[in-house]
């Protein structure tokens, strides 16, 4: 059979290329150049990495407020990536059993947390929403042990 001369063009209703564009809603390099702030309506206050007077009412003032002012100075890019073997993404099934409990008891799904060092063993757990780091949890036991947020296995020990 000899080959059709003819062109086929196949008939559509409507052109997809001209009714559905892709929307750009936000352009990631530029969150990466914003400066941080914080938004505490998202900590937790009954957990067992609760924002609560009884655990923070000193070392929230020496060790936690000093270290976010100083991460306002800075962009997001100079804290995630220049820094990023301390301040880093944690995919949510990384996390302890406990966390992951605990984020589904304050209803909150994020697909992953990060984590911010503020010094030693103590770190911030929380999500961007825009610019803004949402916080959650303050941990001050971060290690290779049960009661962290996220066990950190520590090589040759």
């Amino acid at each position: 059979m000899a080959p059709s001369k003819k062109k086929k063009i196949a008939k559509s209703a409507y052109d997809p290329v001209k009714t559905k564009q892709a929307k750009e809603i936000e352009n990631p390099t530029s969150l990466l150049s914003c400066h941080p702030s914080w938004s505490f309506a998202s900590a937790d206050q009954e957990g067992p990495w609760a924002f609560s007077k009884d655990r923070l009412h000193v070392s929230f003032w020496e060790k936690v407020f000093p270290k976010l002012i100083d991460w306002e100075k800075m962009t997001w890019q100079d804290i995630f990536l220049a820094a990023k073997k301390q301040n880093h993404h944690i995919p949510t099934e990384q996390l302890n059993k406990r966390a992951m409990d605990r984020l589904k008891e304050l209803q909150l799904f994020p697909e992953d947390l990060l984590s911010l060092r503020l010094g030693g063993t103590l770190r911030l757990y929380g999500f961007l929403s825009g610019p803004v780091y949402v916080i959650l949890w303050y941990d001050d036991n971060h290690g290779d042990n049960d009661t962290c947020v996220c066990r950190s296995y520590k090589k040759h020990t």
